[in-house]
């Protein structure tokens, strides 16, 4: 009954029932990565201001989060670029580090803003 040619068999079966459930997983995952965001809270919080000046504390820093996330996959780099650059000059203690990686990031914040405003003047009612 459970001969090596039986469970040989058994086997095989189980690899190729085995990968085919792996594969199907994978196909579930990349379609399931349809995240739209929430294009009724990004507009609230940017036209809130959100995004369109610095962080000053950690509310501000939670709002940014929330600007982030709810950014609907043409706006996100964009919002992101504004939430990394108030949170990287957040917890910079030195203040010539600080001036420096300021106006580094100042174009490409500035550029991100105005991105932010043009798609909710195309965008949100």
């Amino acid at each position: 009954m459970n001969s090596p040619t039986a469970l040989g068999g058994y086997c095989q079966w189980c690899m190729r029932g085995l990968s085919l459930l792996l594969v199907l997983v994978l196909l579930l995952a990349a379609c399931g990565s349809d995240d739209k965001g929430d294009l009724v809270a990004f507009c609230e919080l940017a036209e809130n201001g959100v995004g369109m000046r610095p962080a000053e504390g950690e509310d501000d820093l939670a709002q940014l989060d929330a600007l982030e996330a709810a950014a609907p996959p043409d706006i996100r780099e964009a919002a992101t670029t504004v939430a990394n650059a108030s949170r990287e000059i957040g917890e910079i203690e030195d203040l010539r580090e600080l001036f420096r990686r300021a106006f580094a990031l100042e174009e490409a914040v500035a550029q991100a803003r105005q991105e932010i405003r043009t798609y909710t003047q195309h965008h949100c009612l």
